[in-house]
């Protein structure tokens, strides 16, 4: 089962963790909340060091936010990703597409 939890925090960024797999299944709920997040902050980080698994339709899930939120003049992060996800965006050469950090102390 996949959970999502939404926090604010204080530079007008919002908060989206993401834990479990991120698959067809769940790509659809990922957007919706990744779209209501972005709708009210600056930008948006998501937390990802709790997904265990991605496929191709989260990765696109993850570019259509990526564009969106460009053309919104708004900021998106990933944030704690997992190191198979971080091959995963290697091999299909979008880890230059992302702002890609450290998990927050």
């Amino acid at each position: 089962m996949t959970r999502f939890e939404e926090r604010s925090v204080v530079d007008g960024q919002r908060v989206l963790s993401v834990a479990g797999e991120v698959d067809l299944a769940v790509v659809d709920e990922l957007v919706q909340r990744a779209r209501a997040c972005l709708a009210d902050a600056d930008g948006l980080r998501l937390e990802l060091g709790g997904v265990s698994f991605i496929d191709s339709s989260g990765l696109g899930a993850l570019v259509l936010v990526r564009e969106e939120a460009t053309a919104a003049g708004k900021s998106l992060s990933l944030v704690d990703v997992p190191e198979s996800m971080s091959r995963l965006l290697q091999l299909t050469g979008l880890q230059d597409a992302f702002d890609i950090r450290a998990a927050q102390a």
